[in-house]
């Protein structure tokens, strides 16, 4: 599978546990918004930079940077989807 397309994919399934937050808060404006944007850029950042710094340098041996960014990358995506879920129980618990 190419790297890009693996790429691709962890930005999309990242995108999951902010829609999810979404649905999950009853407040409205555009801070919540702005928060969730800077949240996700921060996220998003570090393997976007590794990616394109290994299509740019070209590396004789295993990059270990590609890899561990991958993996921040999807821990905090993991902590993000828990911490929705979370959310998303107590607004369902209050509704009850």
């Amino acid at each position: 599978m190419s790297l890009n397309i693996i790429l691709l994919m962890t930005l999309m399934i990242l995108i999951i546990p902010f829609v999810i937050y979404f649905k999950s808060t009853n407040r409205k404006g555009r801070i919540k918004s702005v928060i969730a944007c800077f949240v996700y850029l921060a996220i998003a950042s570090p393997v976007v930079y590794v990616v394109i710094n290994h299509k740019m340098v070209h590396y004789e041996d295993a990059n270990i940077g590609l890899g561990l960014a991958f993996f921040i990358t999807w821990f905090l995506t993991l902590c993000l989807f828990l911490a929705s879920l979370v959310f998303l129980l107590k607004k369902r618990g209050n509704r009850a």
